[in-house]
């Protein structure tokens, strides 16, 4: 079988055998987007292939590998964001070599780094990467891109967040790694942990000024948390005043050296002088440190209802509790609750409600209640008013339901538009990306929810709209 790289047409083989090898080149892509002009943004596209996945020939006093690189940007087949390229608006191809003095210590965990810099209009994208090694071997790797238009999202807003192995100081213009005075190594895998324990980030704020303060400075929340929970990791977090620049660059790193293995996020965020967020913006990576051992707890002795909490539980609690679990219980689960009138069943209704939704039922600890309950705590501090709680409110609901949002972008001082945001996830289960819009429709700070790409969410055809006021 002859396998051939065409890049004009994409992936073409003379065979109707798959051209993929069955050890194929080990490769990651990452991205991340920048202010660049009015009429398009930055796109760094951060290339990581393992170093242990390639075939080295003698070069010199040292060994060298070779891969046929190829990269395209092409509108994504389902996108609705106004004003994307109908066409494809990138191609290239290029080959890329990587050297090393010694095969031998090459080992899993290693890689080359390589990455490119294009400018593309706003829109909605599919990046296609396809590598091919000397062997033959051809590995396509396909990623959904938004490219948001930076120069007219108006108000203050994050760039995208790039992660990298290391930031420092450097005059070397001429390095592909070189921005703003700083030399970046972006970590593709977004992989940190056992040998790589300091997580280095890199953004940009624009526009903060709708943040600050009498001196002309704003506050910079950098923090760490937990894949499934919004709140910062004890000592892994950060706030800085910061002064007011149209473009503010943002680095820094947090050590995790004493984290355990898991997923996390680096979460950043614009405060104003109230302590309310004007802009937010995270990234997920992976965390692998084998040598870190959390604390097991004592094996539960085996509970019945008769020795559990909720056999004693007073009404008052019995009822608040019953109230918070509709945010996520099952139409069969409400219906069936609401047939319940003895005290003692619906107590133990809300103990199995809790115990079928644990992950690890061997231990003392409900994780998914855990959680359910972090998450509610946040609601209630940063969504409460004075006529109701967080928890009760739109955006406590979506909070506590789907878990902290990948992004969120506020809305909240632009003319002809009532104040609004716009929460994003990266993915929701069942439901892929999804978007929430919030708004204060009546203008008294209470932000309802107007329109949801998620099924079951309200939806509102229209909701820009909705949106448009003279009044505020």
């Amino acid at each position: 079988m002859k396998c051939l790289l065409r890049f004009s047409t994409w992936i073409l083989c003379t065979s109707t055998l798959p051209c993929v090898a069955q050890l194929p080149i080990d490769i990651n892509v990452e991205y991340a987007t920048f202010m660049y002009d009015k009429s398009e943004s930055m796109v760094e596209l951060y290339l990581a292939i393992g170093a242990a996945s390639l075939d080295y020939a003698a070069q010199g006093e040292g060994f060298a590998a070779t891969v046929e690189a190829g990269f395209g940007l092409w509108r994504a087949s389902d996108a609705t964001l106004e004003g994307t390229p109908e066409d494809a608006v990138w191609s290239t191809a290029t080959t890329l070599e990587f050297t090393t003095d010694d095969t031998t210590r090459l080992a899993e965990g290693q890689y080359h780094m390589r990455q490119l810099r294009i400018t593309a209009p706003p829109g909605e994208y599919e990046l296609r990467v396809a590598a091919q090694a000397a062997t033959g071997q051809i590995v396509e790797v396909r990623r959904d891109i938004i490219v948001p238009a930076y120069f007219t999202s108006g108000g203050c807003t994050f760039s995208d967040i790039t992660l990298a192995t290391s930031i420092a100081r450097t005059d070397d213009r001429d390095s592909p790694f070189f921005k703003n005075g700083l030399m970046i190594q972006p970590n593709a895998n977004l992989l940190f942990g056992e040998g790589m324990s300091r997580l280095w980030y890199y953004a940009e704020a624009y526009d903060p000024d709708c943040a600050a303060s009498a001196n002309d400075s704003y506050t910079l929340l950098a923090f760490v948390s937990e894949a499934n929970a919004p709140m910062p990791i004890g000592a892994l977090q950060r706030r800085t005043v910061r002064q007011v620049r149209s473009v503010d660059v943002l680095a820094g790193s947090f050590s995790l050296d004493a984290l355990p293995s898991g997923s996390y996020f680096l979460r950043l965020v614009l405060l104003d002088e109230s302590n309310e967020s004007q802009a937010e913006q995270s990234q997920k990576f992976f965390v692998f440190n084998p040598s870190v051992i959390t604390e097991q707890p004592e094996a539960p002795v085996a509970q019945t209802f008769e020795t559990s909490e909720y056999a004693t539980m007073p009404a008052e609690e019995l009822a608040a509790g019953l109230e918070h679990i509709l945010i996520v219980a099952t139409e069969a689960e409400v219906q069936r609750l609401e047939r319940i009138q003895d005290l003692n069943e619906r107590r133990r209704f809300l103990m199995d409600f809790w115990l079928k939704r644990d992950p690890e039922p061997g231990t003392p600890a409900n994780e998914y209640r855990e959680t359910f309950y972090t998450l509610l705590g946040y609601a209630n501090e940063r969504y409460s008013t004075r006529s109701e709680e967080g928890w009760r409110s739109d955006r406590g609901r979506i909070l506590i339901k789907y878990g902290q949002p990948s992004s969120i972008d506020p809305h909240l001082y632009e003319t002809g538009y009532k104040p609004y945001e716009v929460w994003s996830y990266n993915t929701i289960a069942g439901e892929g990306q999804a978007e929430f819009i919030f708004a204060d429709l009546d203008g008294f700070g209470v932000f309802e929810l107007i329109h949801s790409t998620v099924s079951g969410e309200r939806k509102l055809a229209d909701w820009e709209t909705e949106l448009q006021s003279t009044r505020f």
